[in-house]
């Protein structure tokens, strides 16, 4: 059966989570005529569940205020983040410094504001490939052909979008492992004390990352995200076994949860030189990554839709859809002067040349 074409946007974006959505946001207030012409295809139905600790934290409030989206969901405000690493912690105190959410509620509410603005999403919608014609291209999901002026990739870490550009990138990905346990008060302190713990004693292990415990509420009851990232940014170093690991901490903290009811799922950071973007095509979000010390990740998101808007505004406004700049647009923005500075800290650290509390103290404060 033949696809039905659908030439009524001028710019698709694939992902409808906090990028892809941020994205439609950032133009619908700076350039609502061009917000207008987008469409959204995302491959599942909302709300649909996230791999994901849901610290809402860093800059993210700035954004969030900035484009009127109130955060309209059950949520856990916490103002304390402990590092530990041997018999050293170091403490950020801040008022609410992180909101606590359930991933596919806060998307989900997102995409509510997003939709009674005028956004346009087709759920349930795969994307499949995409041509160059005409000045333009032609994107296949798996219901309809588009022809658009822009594709933007928001769709995650595995992005289709990235595999189909054919980047020569290198392939930088990061293993996670994440399970949710009933809060135990004997034990866990994270409930009582508003805090996140980051646990860096893994880094004695091989690991290149680390492990955290945050507070959350699941169907009204208080749970401990637990989880454990693995940069991997120095390849040539022994592979730790990250299962045994991660258990042994579970065990710590009297947790006993069979490794096949684990979640996992790989996230992926930018190397210096990566190519993302190629005529008409860039990409945004977890498609191009986050950073490799602390792996911050919804306040990226978020930054990379006001990268995202300011690039379309610029194509459109120059009739030049090359993105030959889009790099240096993504260079000079918070998020890659960030991810940039990240990458250095994650480099010296897990190469054991940075107390890795000296590290999350530079992440983590602001010098005045």
């Amino acid at each position: 059966m033949e696809k039905e074409s659908n030439d009524n946007f001028e710019i698709m974006i694939v992902g409808g989570g906090p990028a892809g959505i941020s994205t439609w946001l950032h133009l619908n207030k700076l350039q609502p005529e061009l917000a207008k012409k987008t469409i959204i295809i995302e491959k599942k139905k909302h709300p649909r569940e996230k791999i994901c600790g849901g610290g809402v934290g860093a800059w993210s409030h700035f954004i969030l205020n900035n484009l009127d989206v109130d955060l309209d969901i059950p949520h856990l405000d916490v103002s304390h983040v402990e590092f530990i690493y041997r018999d050293e912690s170091f403490n950020l105190h801040q008022k609410n410094c992180f909101k606590m959410v359930d991933r596919k509620l806060f998307d989900d509410n997102l995409l509510r504001i997003g939709k009674k603005r005028g956004l346009k999403i087709n759920e349930n919608e795969e994307f499949i490939d995409f041509k160059h014609k005409d000045n333009g291209i032609i994107v296949e999901s798996d219901k309809s052909l588009y022809k658009v002026k822009s594709l933007i990739g928001a769709d995650g870490s595995l992005s289709s979008v990235r595999k189909r550009m054919n980047l020569n990138n290198a392939n930088n990905l990061s293993p996670t492992l994440e399970v949710f346990a009933q809060n135990n008060p004997k034990i866990d302190q994270e409930h009582n004390s508003k805090k996140i713990t980051i646990d860096l004693n893994c880094i004695d292990a091989g690991i290149q990352g680390y492990i955290w415990h945050v507070p959350s509420i699941i169907e009204n009851k208080k749970y401990i995200g637990h989880g454990m990232a693995h940069f991997r940014l120095h390849k040539d170093k022994p592979k730790p076994n990250m299962k045994k690991i991660f258990e042994k901490v579970l065990l710590s903290r009297n947790i006993r949860i069979d490794q096949k009811n684990w979640l996992s799922h790989p996230i992926r950071w930018p190397s210096e030189n990566d190519v993302i973007s190629k005529p008409n095509v860039f990409l945004i979000g977890d498609a191009v990554g986050i950073e490799p010390a602390f792996g911050g990740g919804i306040h990226f998101a978020l930054s990379y839709g006001e990268l995202a808007a300011f690039a379309l505004m610029d194509a459109f406004e120059n009739n030049n859809f090359s993105f030959k700049g889009y790099k240096e647009i993504y260079n000079s923005h918070l998020v890659g002067k960030f991810i940039k500075k990240c990458h250095r800290v994650a480099s010296e650290m897990y190469d054991n040349k940075l107390h890795p509390l000296d590290g999350a103290k530079e992440v983590f404060t602001v010098k005045k």
